[in-house]
């Protein structure tokens, strides 16, 4: 059966070692949503890898593809695919040739946006152009993959968006589109990646029955349409959107993952947030840096409203808990059931305004004993008791099996049920 690995927080649950850990039964690797602004950590045998727009299941050697929902940065495209050579043997690679671009131009009007906007409503984005990019496409500006066979229609479309953006650019003291650089760029780099590009049915043909686990990026609660809105990534995260990034149509389970408390990067609400030194501690312990934007992430206790909701919108079968380790040695762990005293079955994030005036007072919250360091990770019985209440809690609350422990970086700190 095929599966799809979604992210049900603010992202950075550990998806991409997930991934990498089930690639290995299956046959293909699929992105479709997002760019670079997605960020992977795998460790095996001691051995990092940093990931952040190929899918990590390429570690395993396993056939690996960009759908058409995915916005690709040429430069970075092109220095992650030469890192991922020198240290995989023949990776197997293919970019949909319907997949939009981002320029130059994207990431400075990236900048301009957070500029523009006041310091309290900044949304926090990486800075990389994914927005202006899918910004583009929307609005029927973009300069896909299969254009850059015809150095005519590049120019005509860059002529096109230079009459659009220049004004703006100029009057934020950023340098004009170059058109002939540009030209020249993506010339370049389509020749050194023009092999890897397909169309839409070829994958389609060469992947028909056979095994396909899905990738997805950012978590669910920063989808466009069902995050926690303006304070979202800029593309569909949630696992209905498969289809339309991937043009696979087939069917799936899907594999839901959460730390075993909460973290989030940027601005926006997070009803669970700690800010003493307990939420330091977990900081710390975690090692909560963003790989992409080398931030201090924002830590909190398990939200099981929100993880409800996610997993409502995500239509989840199974669940993959991580970092569990992280809090093994606080004397007191807990997790939100509640806010404001009322048990919400649903996040209502048009509620934004009261969600981020939430305190940690108004939340009903479950408290759970330390359980101490975890020392047999050979099955799930031997794990210590109080982490198994913890694990059964939340199993109850949500209505859906947790399968899949992870309990450090590494492949082998892993246990299935």
């Amino acid at each position: 059966m095929n599966k799809a690995v979604i992210g049900l927080q603010w992202g950075d649950e550990g998806k991409g070692k997930i991934v990498d850990y089930l690639s290995e039964e299956f046959d293909l690797v699929v992105r479709y949503q997002g760019g670079n602004n997605a960020g992977h950590t795998v460790i095996v045998d001691g051995t990092t890898y940093k990931l952040n727009l190929i899918p990590s299941g390429i570690i395993r050697g396993k056939v690996c593809y960009l759908g058409q929902g995915v916005v690709l940065d040429p430069i970075h495209f092109y220095n992650e695919y030469g890192q991922i050579i020198k240290t995989i043997e023949s990776p197997k690679i293919f970019l949909s040739s319907n997949i939009s671009l981002i320029l130059e131009y994207h990431k400075q009007l990236d900048k301009i946006n957070e500029l523009i906007l006041k310091n309290e409503k900044k949304i926090g984005t990486t800075s990389k152009g994914i927005g202006p990019a899918y910004q583009d496409k929307v609005g029927r500006k973009s300069i896909k993959l299969y254009d850059l066979k015809s150095k005519n229609i590049i120019e005509e479309k860059l002529e096109t968006i230079k009459k659009f953006y220049d004004p703006i650019l100029e009057s934020f003291d950023e340098s004009k589109i170059n058109i002939d650089k540009t030209i020249q760029d993506l010339l370049s780099f389509y020749e050194s990646v023009k092999e890897l590009i397909v169309d839409n049915s070829f994958i389609k043909k060469e992947f028909k029955n056979k095994k396909i686990l899905f990738e997805g990026a950012q978590g669910a609660l920063l989808d466009l349409d069902h995050g926690s809105y303006p304070f979202v990534t800029s593309s569909n995260t949630v696992s209905s959107n498969i289809v339309i990034g991937s043009a696979m149509q087939v069917d799936y389970k899907t594999v839901g993952i959460f730390k075993a408390y909460a973290t989030r990067v940027g601005n926006g609400p997070f009803p669970s947030e700690l800010f003493d030194n307990v939420g330091d501690y977990i900081a710390e312990k975690g090692v909560e840096i963003g790989t992409v934007t080398k931030r201090k992430r924002r830590c909190g206790w398990l939200d099981l409203v929100s993880l409800k909701y996610s997993c409502e919108i995500n239509r989840v079968d199974e669940l993959c808990i991580t970092k569990a380790d992280v809090l093994n040695n606080l004397s007191e762990i807990k997790v939100c059931k509640s806010y404001n005293s009322k048990k919400y079955e649903e996040v209502n994030f048009s509620d934004s305004v009261i969600l981020e005036s939430l305190s940690l007072d108004d939340n009903d919250f479950e408290s759970f004993s330390s359980w101490g360091e975890i020392k047999d990770l050979s099955n799930f019985e031997n794990l210590p008791e109080n982490l198994k209440k913890f694990i059964s809690y939340i199993e109850e609350y949500l209505s859906i099996p947790i399968k899949i422990i992870s309990l450090g970086p590494e492949r082998n700190q892993t246990i299935i049920r």
